[in-house]
C-alpha cells in the first residue's frame, strides 16, 4: 500500500545497509507484507547483505533471468504484470512477511527502453500486494527514476552522516531532486557516533532541521554481518540480545526508527507487533 525511498543526496551514507537493516527488522518484528527492492544499475549490494539467509536458493534467484526487476519488465512489455506475479518473482526470506526483489542485471539505462515508465508501473501493481515497499534508490537529484520514485513514495528515510559539509550541502537544499520539495520526510544518521560532537541534538539545532530524525549507530557486528552477506541471518539470532550486549545500541535505535517509518504510513504498531520468540 505505501512505499518508503530510501535516498541520500550523496553517495557513501550507508543508505544501502539502512535499508538492509530495516528491511530485516521490519520482516522479524511486524505481521505485514512487505517488499524491498533496489533501482540502481549495477549495483547488487543490497541483494547480497541476504544471500546467506537462503544461499542455494538466492544465488539460482540472482542469476537467473526468470526472476527479478528483468522479469518483470518482460511482464510489462507483454502486458502481464500484476501484482501476484510480482510477488511469484521475488525471494520470500520470511515467508508471508519479508520479500526481496532482485534489481536489473543490466549495467546502465541504456538497455532499458522507457525504463521510468516500467519501474512505476511495477511498484504501482505491487502497492496492490504489499503493506510497506522500501526502496533503496539512485542517491543524488540528477536520476530521472529518482525523481520519479521519490514523487510517489509516501514516506523519504533521507540518509546523512555526521559529515559537516554533507550536513550543510543537505540544509542548503543544493542537491535536493525537484520531487524530494514539500515530500513526507525522515532523517536518518547512520554509522551514527553519540560522543561526536555533532551529535543528534546539535545537528538538528545547528540545521534547523524540523522533519523526525534517527539514528543508527555504528555496529562493527553488523558491518561484519553485511560484509558477510548474512544480514538476516545475524537479526534472527541477534535482534532480541540483552543490554549488556554490544549491539543493543544498534538494534534498539533502528527498532525506533522502523517504528516511526511504519507509523508515518499508517501501520499500527502495536497491533502488528510480532511477539518475541513467534517468529
Amino acid at each position: 500500500m505505501s512505499i518508503i525511498t530510501f535516498w541520500s543526496p550523496d553517495h557513501g551514507r550507508g543508505k544501502t545497509a539502512n535499508c538492509a537493516a530495516a528491511g530485516a527488522m521490519v520482516g522479524l518484528d511486524y505481521d505485514i507484507r512487505t517488499l524491498i527492492a533496489r533501482t540502481q544499475f549495477g549495483n547488487s549490494s543490497l541483494e547480497d547483505a541476504f544471500i546467506k539467509s537462503k544461499e542455494l536458493q538466492m544465488k539460482n534467484f540472482v542469476t537467473s533471468a526468470a526472476t527479478g526487476m528483468d522479469a518483470l519488465e518482460r511482464l510489462f512489455k507483454t502486458k502481464r504484470l500484476s501484482a501476484s506475479g510480482i510477488s511469484n518473482h521475488t525471494l520470500s526470506l520470511e515467508p508471508g512477511r519479508l520479500d526481496l526483489l532482485a534489481g536489473t542485471s543490466k549495467p546502465d539505462e541504456s538497455g532499458h527502453e522507457g525504463i521510468e515508465h516500467v519501474i512505476a508501473a511495477i511498484f504501482d501493481e505491487a502497492r496492490r500486494y504489499y503493506q510497506a515497499i522500501m526502496l533503496d534508490i539512485e542517491s543524488g537529484g540528477a536520476n530521472q527514476i529518482t525523481n520519479q520514485l521519490i514523487q510517489s513514495s509516501d514516506l523519504v528515510v533521507v540518509n546523512l552522516s555526521q559529515d559537516l559539509s554533507s550536513l550543510e550541502r543537505y540544509a542548503s537544499q543544493e542537491q535536493w531532486p525537484c520531487a524530494l520539495q514539500g515530500k513526507n520526510k525522515m532523517i536518518l544518521l547512520g554509522q551514527y557516533d553519540p560522543h561526536s560532537k555533532y551529535n543528534a541534538t546539535n545537528i538538528r539545532r545547528k540545521f534547523g532541521i524540523k522533519d523526525p530524525l534517527f539514528v543508527i549507530p555504528y555496529c562493527s557486528d553488523y558491518r561484519d554481518a553485511f560484509n558477510d552477506k548474512d544480514v538476516l541471518g545475524w537479526f534472527r539470532r541477534t535482534r532480541n540480545a540483552g543490554r549488556r550486549h554490544g549491539s543493543y545500541p544498534f538494534f534498539q535505535e533502528v527498532r525506533k526508527a522502523v517504528k516511526e517509518m511504519l507509523s508515518q504510513i499508517g501501520v499500527n504498531t502495536e497491533i502488528k507487533r510480532i511477539e518475541r520468540g513467534v517468529s
